[in-house]
């Protein structure tokens, strides 16, 4: 797989389709700052969500914005592709995960004291 963006469109036109994309969110967070005190939250909120969703469409357009789509794309279909633990297996790895946690930390007790006891007959203390 080319790891190279296929460029579709001049550069000019792409960095104009992410600077448009990149100004409209910027604008549409100052508004909703900006109207703070005048709207309630849930129509700033919408407003902020339809200035995001025309923002990424606006940034799609671009040929970089369409890769970056094109890989969320392919990973979601990867992410479905992964096979999960079950509750069960899940309980058993995390027991022995504690266990063995437990028992190592019995050893390096045990080594520590040893050693310790070792330094303190040497030192004569």
């Amino acid at each position: 797989m080319s790891n190279k963006v296929e460029t579709n469109k001049p550069a000019f036109v792409n960095t104009l389709l992410l600077a448009i994309a990149t100004g409209l969110l910027i604008a549409g967070v100052g508004a909703y700052y900006w109207f703070q005190d005048l709207a309630i939250t849930p129509i700033r909120v919408v407003g902020l969500i339809v200035v995001v969703l025309v923002a990424s469409f606006i940034a799609g357009q671009s040929d970089s914005g369409s890769a970056f789509f094109r890989f969320l794309k392919e990973s979601d279909i990867e992410r479905r592709k992964v096979v999960w633990p079950t509750h069960q297996e899940t309980l058993q790895t995390a027991l022995m995960v504690i266990i063995v946690t437990i028992l190592i930390s019995l050893f390096l007790a045990a080594v520590d004291w040893l050693l310790g006891a070792l330094v303190r007959t040497l030192v004569g203390g």
